[in-house]
């Protein structure tokens, strides 16, 4: 038996010897994986032995088998403190008759060498993705964001961006981010690790947490668009201590102008990535009673006019916000019907939904703090849209009116008939009989 290995991979030939010739008798080969790859020199060359003696077993019970290798492979399996696996590997070898033998160049040799250059090292795989560390930082002025670049070379790109409007710190980490991203495309990364210490950042790209601000929002959706450009995006959460660098210089640059630390590549943004337009929204219900209770103004007809004030005393308006008021209830928020639909079906069949009726949607709706004047028909109207109300209700077959059963013979309407007699004459000179039996009736 001859062993040889690489790195990734181990191989062993076991040949027959018949005088000064050698005849091959069988090839082992095995690629290394996982932790198989960490493993010494010595121990690979003892997983080999051992990988042979259990796929040439009939051979090693039957023969003696001579190991032929250029290290101390019998020194190491023979130590009596061996501990672990290679304890395990010994016990297990020691029941074969083994010897052990220095090899020489025999072209046997050459064989398991060949074979293992032809097997080459599939486990081993260049780690082709970029290591991306951002950061940012804000004051109350302006802010600032680093970025920092590696790739799997070990070349290192370092930028710093300072940001010339008011941000948040949510904000500077998105910036941050974005920048990133863009500079990993610029450099044609294709696969890419990304490191940040803001968990609110992490958890929204990752689904784990929601966004509910709408700036934000806009900011998660450019993320999503540029990691499309990516075959690979991942973004983790590591601590203050492990993002001390980037947290360093986006402090550096959200508090001292971008003239010094030339080994840096610095930049100003004037503007921000992503803003939010404002659209106007349409006229609503809400708006009569809104502009009377603000400004006092009211419709020029007078019976819409006292409607408006009639009606002007249930609500009241608290930060630009209408609510409904009630004597047994609390203040109720008015919705634009554009919204409606939103809170209907979040309260219909959100995460704590439970697909229930039209009137008893309507009267959670109220419970959970929300008013419109036509909450009860479109709740009715919503649930009868529902596609899962529809596939899972409890639908009522019975008849509409009870049913009358009517049984007709006709499909059976088979006779019998027969004449009886002569019978004895009888009252109007007859003799004869005749019967007929319906076979269905009898």
């Amino acid at each position: 038996m001859y062993l040889a290995i690489t790195e990734g991979v181990l191989a062993a030939v076991l040949v027959r010897e018949e005088g000064k010739a050698q005849q091959p008798i069988y090839f082992v080969s095995r690629a290394l994986q996982g932790a198989e790859l960490r493993y010494s020199r010595l121990e690979k060359l003892a997983l080999a032995l051992l990988v042979s003696s259990r796929r040439l077993r009939q051979y090693f019970q039957s023969h003696q088998v001579v190991v032929r290798t250029d290290q101390g492979i019998r020194q190491v399996l023979q130590k009596p403190d061996l501990a672990g696996r290679m304890m395990t590997w010994a016990i297990e070898l020691s029941q074969y008759d083994l010897s052990y033998e220095p090899r020489h160049a025999i072209k046997a040799q050459a064989m398991a060498d060949f074979l293992v250059e032809v097997t080459g090292n599939p486990a081993e795989v260049t780690d082709t993705r970029w290591k991306l560390h951002v950061d940012g930082a804000s004051n109350q002025t302006f802010g600032g964001a680093d970025i920092i670049l590696e790739s799997p070379a070990g070349f290192i790109y370092e930028q710093s961006v300072k940001f010339e409007f008011p941000v948040s710190n949510n904000q500077a980490e998105y910036l941050a981010l974005l920048g990133g991203l863009v500079l990993a495309r610029k450099v044609r990364a294709t696969r890419l690790e990304v490191c940040s210490d803001s968990q609110v950042v992490t958890a929204q790209v990752n689904g784990s947490y929601q966004s509910r601000d709408s700036l934000l929002q806009k900011y998660l959706e450019r993320v999503k668009e540029l990691s499309k450009q990516f075959e690979e995006v991942t973004v983790q959460h590591v601590l203050r201590e492990r993002n001390t660098r980037a947290d360093l210089l986006s402090k550096l640059a959200s508090t001292k102008p971008g003239t010094g630390n030339r080994y840096l590549i610095q930049g100003i943004t004037k503007e921000p990535a992503v803003a939010l337009h404002l659209t106007k929204i349409s006229p609503s219900w809400m708006d009569p009673i809104t502009d009377f209770l603000e400004n006092g103004k009211l419709p020029q007809n007078e019976k819409e006019a006292k409607a408006v004030r009639r009606e002007a005393a249930k609500y009241t308006v608290i930060q630009d916000q209408l609510f409904k008021k009630g004597l047994s209830q609390p203040l109720l928020k008015c919705l634009h019907p554009d919204q409606t639909d939103c809170v209907l079906r979040e309260v219909h069949e959100g995460c704590c939904g439970h697909h229930i009726g039209g009137k008893a949607l309507a009267r959670k709706l109220i419970r959970t703090g929300y008013y419109w004047p036509t909450m009860m028909n479109d709740s009715k109207e919503f649930v009868k849209k529902c596609a899962k109300c529809q596939q899972n209700a409890n639908f009522h077959r019975a008849p509409a009116s009870e049913l009358s059963l009517l049984t007709s013979t006709r499909p059976f309407a088979q006779w019998g008939v027969d004449l009886l007699g002569p019978f004895p004459v009888g009252p109007g000179q007859v003799k004869y009989l005749i019967v007929a039996i319906d076979y269905y009736t009898k």
